[in-house]
Parts: structure tokens; sequence; C-alpha cells
């Protein structure tokens, strides 16, 4: 009984897979009176219907995941999740201690789109073999130690927090109005200093406008592989974004019939669907996938996508501001700035283009990871952890 209540407070979406289920075994139960000819359409019904029946129970015995964060971190990551408010509308943060008694920083991680919270996993499991490892030979002068705590979280309708919509239903929360949201989520759990942004990809233009709509509360920043200005003008990735809101407009028509748990598969990566040969946590995979089919994911990747130039462009006018007035590019000032590149990104001057983003600072440094692709979380983990405590040193 607490599962099914669980799935019935389940906010509005899995509502429509139980009014799809209703209508395909009410069409069943109808052509299987039908004469032969028509009998076969009945055939077709019995096996939608089974999809959706067994998809409905799947539902029911999974909602306490979608539910509680602590049934995916708690057992293997610990931290706790903390769920502020704003106009009713909660988001999911989740902090872990580091070194609560003698550290002053705190990490905040942005995930890229598609992805939220869950996509940090590899990076959670160094910094805790870090932070043991440093316990243990009680090394006080390792830069780390200067960490209070390290915290993810779930932009608007990713993962555990609400989704919000704008007056446009279709569009997402823009760059600086999303920063300025977070800025008042964050300062609801105490976080209002000494902050080490740290954005991965997408992640990593709404790190550079937390930090340009509130510099003085932040004290570095370590962009991985991040987008950046060169995108506006890149024709393959306005394609590929196009072609990806296209694809989740389709996702969460068919997502109602269950269907698109048989068509997994098919998912790439940069869907946001992590399959068995990603090398990550089980219980995040586990999670991620199954909040994955959900209309809140659904829309909230669909409309992200539709506004990222739009965030690109925030940024943009930012960085033309500073060039009109000053005649440079650095509207960072000195603040430590490291911009972590992957070597097998694969477009061409990626490294270079990716350097172009020192120039925002006076305190900067490029880092390149010739071992990883984009998906630098999963891939190369551990090169994220180094360029944090490098961006710490670099900021004192």
């Amino acid at each position: 009984m607490n599962c099914l209540s669980d799935f019935i407070r389940i906010e509005y979406r899995y509502l429509p897979s139980t009014l799809y289920c209703f209508v395909v075994v009410s069409l069943f139960f109808y052509f299987i009176g039908k004469t032969n000819k028509k009998r076969y359409y009945s055939y077709l019904f019995f096996i939608l219907s089974l999809i959706s029946i067994i998809d409905i129970i799947l539902l029911i015995q999974e909602s306490n995941i979608f539910l509680d964060p602590n049934k995916t971190f708690s057992g293997e990551f610990g931290g706790k999740s903390f769920r502020p408010t704003i106009n009713e509308t909660s988001l999911h943060i989740r902090c872990f201690d580091y070194n609560s008694n003698g550290g002053e920083k705190t990490i905040i991680f942005e995930a890229g789109t598609p992805f939220y919270s869950t996509i940090w996993g590899n990076v959670l499991d160094n910094l805790q073999q870090q932070q043991q490892t440093n316990n243990s030979n009680n090394n006080n002068n390792n830069p780390m130690n200067k960490i209070k705590q390290y915290c993810i979280y779930d932009r608007y309708g990713y993962g555990w927090s609400d989704l919000k919509y704008k007056s446009n239903r279709n569009k997402g929360i823009e760059g600086i109005e999303a920063v300025n949201d977070l800025k008042q989520y964050l300062e609801q759990i105490g976080i209002n200093d000494h902050l080490i942004l740290v954005g991965w990809s997408y992640g990593g233009i709404m790190s550079q406008l937390f930090a340009s709509q509130f510099p003085s509360i932040v004290d570095g920043i370590l962009l991985v592989d991040s987008m950046g200005l060169m995108d506006l003008t890149d024709t393959f990735l306005i394609k590929l974004i196009n072609q990806g809101i296209n694809s989740f407009k389709v996702l969460k028509y068919i997502l109602p019939s269950g269907i698109t748990r048989i068509l997994t598969p098919l998912f790439p990566l940069s869907s946001g669907y992590l399959d068995s040969t990603i090398d990550l946590s089980d219980s995040l995979k586990y999670s991620n996938n199954l909040i994955y089919q959900s209309f809140n994911n659904i829309d909230a990747s669909k409309n992200e996508l539709s506004i990222i130039f739009d965030s690109i462009n925030q940024l943009n006018a930012i960085i033309t501001n500073q060039n009109n007035i000053f005649g440079n590019s650095e509207y960072m000032g000195n603040k430590s700035l490291v911009v972590l590149t992957a070597g097998q990104n694969g477009t061409p001057d990626w490294i270079n283009l990716q350097f172009d983003m020192t120039y925002y600072s006076s305190n900067s440094v490029q880092i390149v990871n010739n071992s990883t692709d984009h998906f630098v979380p999963l891939h190369g983990s551990q090169s994220i952890v180094n360029a944090i405590s490098l961006c710490i040193v670099m900021s004192n």
C-alpha cells in the first residue's frame, strides 16, 4: 500500500500512463468480440496492454526512487539532501562534508545538459578517497583541506528538483534567472560565501553566469570542457541540439505506453541515458535511468536545450560589455580560473578554443587531459579533483 500511495503522490507525471493503459485495455476487450477480420486488432492491443500493465507495475515498485534521493546516495556516498523552496518550487541540493572543522570553501558542481547530480558519482568517489587519504596521513598542508563541503544539485525538472515553467511552457529557464534562483536556494541552506564553481559543458556557462552575477561570494571557477561563445556559430552543434529537442518531444508522447523501456538500448550517452557499459555506481545508473523516463526529466531536457543559446548570448553580452568598457575580456577579474579541456573532444581547434576562456581572468590556467572525451565526469574524474585542488591553490 505504501508503494501505491507513493505512486499516486508523484505529481502528474504517471497519470498519462494510467490513462493510456485504460484505453488500450478497453480497445482490447472491444475488438476481441468483433468479427475475425477485426479480431486481429485485439492481438495488437493485447500486446500494448501487456506492456502498459508491466510498465505501471514497475512504476509503482520504483516510486520510492523518485521520492527520496537517499535511496540513491546514502548507502554508497552519504551526504545530506536539502529541498529549499521558492514560490512553491523546490530544488534538490545534496551536500557532503569534507573538512567541516577547518575548511571554508564550498564546491558547487554544475552538470551539463541533460544530466544532473547522478553524473558526478565518479568525482564523488574520488573526493571521498582523497578525503580518507588526507585523514590517514594527517596531511594538513594539502589544499583540499580548505574544502568545508561539496554539493551537487539538480536544475529545474531534473532528478529530484521540481519543474519550473515560464509562460511559454516549451522554453526553459534562461541562465541568469536560473543562477539568481540558485543563489537564493543556497542561502536558504546556509551557503553564501567562498564558493568554488565546477561547471561541465553547459554547466560551465551556468558557472560563469553565476560568477558574473555574484563575484563577491565566488573564490574560483573550474570550467570542465565547457561550452562557450564559439558554440554560437557551431552549425553542427546547433543542428544536434535541434535534433535533441525533437527527439525529446517524440519521447514525451510515447512515454505513457511503456515502450520506451524496450527502446533504451537505442538511447545514446549524449541523451542522458547511462547504459551498462558506463563505469559508474550501479545505484546512480539505476536511479538516473528510471528518472530519465519521466515527464519532468523529458520536459526539463527539451526546455533546457531550447534556451542554451539564449544563456550563451547572455554571457556574450557580459563579455562584450567588459571589452567595450575596459578593452579586455577579464570579466572575472583576478579570480582563480582553471580551464580543464578534453583532448579527445573531436572538435577542430577545440583546445585553442578552450584556451580563449583563460582570457576571462588574469589568474588563469588551462589543463588538457588527452585521455578523456567530452564526458569528463565519467571518463576523467580524477583530473577534475586535481583541477579543483589547483583552483584552490590559485585562489589564495
